[in-house]
């Protein structure tokens, strides 16, 4: 009778313990959240992934600054492996498997170039993890056939850039006779796609579509031909060396007397190297801006003032529109951690979308089942100053409105979803 009392003791002490066990989220018993961040570094890319990569360390620093992630009263701090992509897909995959299964991440924040993103995307169906990427990605990577389990993105499709764009300049600024000038790889033939989608529905519009060849030194005779058609604007969306020649050799040439001109999509990087003369009075399309002063959203001008000032005071310049975004990347993943309170990569997805509606620097959004958010403001539209319009040397345009209709995206239901 003592042996089975003994014996029934041990079994009972053995089912408390794995049931407290079982109770615990996987990050109960840690001492740290590991998550990576991964951004091009070289290559290519570098421009614009260093400006990622220190918004990212912000939010990072923010986070553990006030104690970690609140997993129910208990604070985590993050421990982050920072990793240089090169800009090439088959160096970024490696490094990011060397984290799931060296450091044991469960969250990867990060990419720079689409080709780069799509193969970290495709990766996570094998290596199942949180990615949230960072920058403008195809519009496939949304359906349901090609997304990952857990993948997520901050910036919409190249598609929607151009959907945008296009649903502004006929949309809210009335224009029916357009020229449309797109860089030949895949982000311009993306754009393109979205531009088709809005023009293609409005019979009155009439457009002409001129493709550049990537690393074109003289845009001139590719601009003579846009002149030609005698548009009521030229729409641009060029991006690096390519931006900065085109609108410099439009100024040149005068396009800006006899037309208008919309720039498609525009960022700190390659802004800056455009000459003020030559960007003074340009539509430009946005996903954010540095500073968002006489915005009509006062809770938008303040939040985005206040992570430019700290971010200034970090590094001492102002921060990219795809820096912003990567530091709401990092911002979200923990948000989900936390209201999951594990980081069990299903956990928190299933949380963030469970939770799907937050804010941030860019404004109100909402997470949807395709793991791309609608944003309040999908899209920014400034205008470009001149010299002695600039305040400042970081500036260069004037946030002077938004889109945010119905052309801007494609609907879950549109992408597989049910």
């Amino acid at each position: 009778m003592k042996r089975i009392l003994k014996t029934s003791t041990i079994v009972c002490l053995a089912f408390a313990l794995g049931l407290a066990f079982s109770l615990a989220s996987p990050v109960s018993a840690a001492e740290t959240i590991k998550m990576g961040i991964i951004y091009a570094m070289t290559g290519k890319g570098s421009a614009l992934g260093t400006k990622q990569m220190d918004s990212a360390k912000l939010a990072i620093k923010e986070i553990n600054a006030a104690g970690g992630a609140n997993f129910g009263g208990k604070r985590v701090k993050i421990e982050a492996f920072y990793q240089d992509t090169e800009t090439k897909p088959d160096v970024a995959v490696r490094k990011m498997k060397s984290m799931i299964e060296d450091k044991g991440i469960t969250a990867l924040v990060g990419g720079t170039f689409a080709h780069v993103s799509l193969a970290m995307n495709a990766q996570t169906k094998r290596t199942p993890i949180v990615f949230m990427a960072t920058n403008g990605v195809p519009e496939k990577m949304f359906t349901k056939k090609l997304k990952g389990p857990y993948s997520m993105s901050m910036i919409p499709p190249a598609e929607s850039i151009g959907s945008g764009a296009a649903a502004y300049v006929t949309e809210i600024m009335k224009l029916k006779n357009i020229v449309v000038m797109l860089p030949d790889y895949a982000y311009g033939h993306g754009a393109l796609r979205g531009m088709k989608n809005v023009f293609d529905k409005m019979p009155q519009v009439k457009y002409t579509t001129i493709m550049t060849p990537v690393g074109t030194a003289d845009m001139t005779p590719y601009l003579i031909k846009a002149m030609e058609a005698k548009p009521d604007i030229v729409m641009m969306g060029q991006w690096g060396n390519d931006a900065i020649n085109i609108l410099k050799q439009a100024y040149e040439m005068g396009l800006n007397k006899d037309t208008k001109i919309f720039f498609n999509w525009i960022v700190n990087v390659f802004a800056m190297g455009i000459p003020p003369e030559a960007l003074k009075g340009v539509r430009c399309q946005m996903f954010w801006y540095f500073d968002m002063t006489g915005f009509k959203d006062a809770e938008v001008v303040k939040l985005s003032n206040e992570f430019t000032k700290r971010y200034m005071a970090e590094y001492g310049e102002p921060p990219d529109p795809y820096g912003c975004s990567a530091y709401m990347g990092v911002k979200n993943v923990i948000r989900g951690m936390e209201l999951a309170k594990s980081t069990d990569p299903k956990k928190v997805y299933n949380a963030i979308m469970a939770n799907p509606k937050w804010t941030g620097p860019k404004g109100p959004a909402t997470w949807m089942i395709d793991g791309n958010p609608r944003y309040k403001y999908s899209s920014f539209i400034a205008l470009g100053l001149g010299a002695k319009e600039r305040k400042t040397k970081w500036e260069y345009v004037k946030v002077i409105d938004y889109y945010g209709g119905k052309y801007f995206q494609r609907t879950p239901a549109e992408l597989g979803w049910k």
